[in-house]
């Protein structure tokens, strides 16, 4: 084979590898958010997942030490608003993913004194933005589109029960401004 034909393969074999290269990048995180929302079902609503095991798969690479609650959000209709209770005897955190799965904010247990989580997530281009308040934090999402990982750490066998009913009331559903 000559020089020129050994140009052209390499050439197009580098063509093919930047092609499959963006693509990845592009259409991978599509792939994912698209399957764990299918997964998980019902947007802007909390999905309490049962005890991660050796075959569960809802939340990529989960531990058997975790609790999961997650909410796939869809900010096309209006903020959403997460509700929890913050335990502060265990780990505990929410983050916050967009649709090219990218964690944009993480709130944890140790980086806060609030005992309940009211957290407004709105729109980038929102119409009506949400004003924080003492009570009430609020985000903008990058994206219409994402999802809210709530985490709780079973840090005690005997306490599961316990550590379970209280992650168990987190809710997530349309903010509904008070009057």
């Amino acid at each position: 084979m000559s020089a020129r034909a050994w140009a052209g393969w390499i050439a197009l074999t580098l063509l093919v590898a930047a092609l499959v290269h963006a693509g990845s990048l592009y259409a991978l995180p599509y792939v994912v958010m698209n399957r764990t929302f299918s997964i998980l079902g019902d947007r802007n609503m909390m999905h309490h997942m049962a005890r991660a095991d050796a075959n569960s798969r809802k939340v990529v690479r989960p531990s058997p030490d975790l609790l999961y609650s997650a909410c796939p959000y869809d900010l096309s209709k209006g903020p959403l608003e997460i509700r929890a209770t913050i335990p502060h005897d265990t780990y505990w955190s929410v983050s916050t993913f967009d649709d090219d799965t990218n964690n944009w904010y993480v709130l944890d247990d140790r980086r806060t004194n609030r005992n309940k989580l009211d957290l407004v997530v709105q729109a980038p281009d929102s119409d009506h933005e949400v004003a924080a308040t003492e009570h009430r934090l609020v985000v903008t999402s990058p994206s219409r589109h994402g999802l809210i990982l709530i985490r709780t750490l079973i840090n005690d066998e005997d306490r599961f029960d316990q550590i379970d009913r209280t992650r168990r009331l987190a809710t997530c559903g349309a903010y509904v401004p008070s009057e």
